[in-house]
């Protein structure tokens, strides 16, 4: 706008919008795309198909489902570990948490085979849990059944308030 013209009122041009979406492709090069993917997919013999890298679907994380339960006097913890041994399980008690670690490994062997693939399977989760209120450790339990584990937690008594008290002199 560096030469206008006198009396003409100085017009400001905005810049035009790209869309967000591309047009779609030509009907000719989808269906080319689609020729390349069955090509690639069904026709070239790959002989290590089926023995990829199990990436996200074969070796899930595994977090357990808890349940913690507030029943006035104690907290209890269900938790549902379906598989393990007890001696895999491993429960750390602190002032106010509990933690919670399990190794499960899944592996076994026949003998005798000649096996052109096998698998195994290690995991180990580890779970913290947070309470309200103080816990006392020594008096905690916990049981193990059908895939099931139960920790009972008793609160600690709270102490007694101290309470202050006014005097007026007489």
């Amino acid at each position: 706008m560096s030469k206008e013209k006198k009396g003409a009122l100085a017009v400001k041009k905005e810049k035009k919008t790209l869309p967000a979406v591309k047009a779609p492709q030509p009907d000719e090069i989808q269906d080319f795309n689609k020729l390349l993917d069955t090509f690639r997919n069904e026709i070239v013999w790959d002989p290590f198909r089926g023995f990829e890298w199990p990436v996200e679907y074969d070796l899930p994380i595994r977090i357990p489902y808890v349940d913690v339960i507030d029943s006035g006097k104690e907290y209890v913890v269900k938790a549902e570990l379906p598989g393990l041994k007890k001696e895999n399980v491993e429960i750390e008690i602190g002032t106010n948490e509990l933690s919670l670690t399990a190794k499960s490994d899944g592996e076994h062997e026949d003998k005798g085979k000649n096996y052109l693939h096998r698998e195994r399977a290690y995991s180990t989760f580890r779970r913290h849990i947070g309470f309200a209120e103080a816990v006392d450790a020594v008096k905690a339990s916990a049981s193990i059944a059908d895939g099931i584990l139960e920790v009972k937690l008793p609160k600690l008594e709270p102490e007694p308030e101290k309470k202050k008290i006014k005097l007026k002199p007489q």
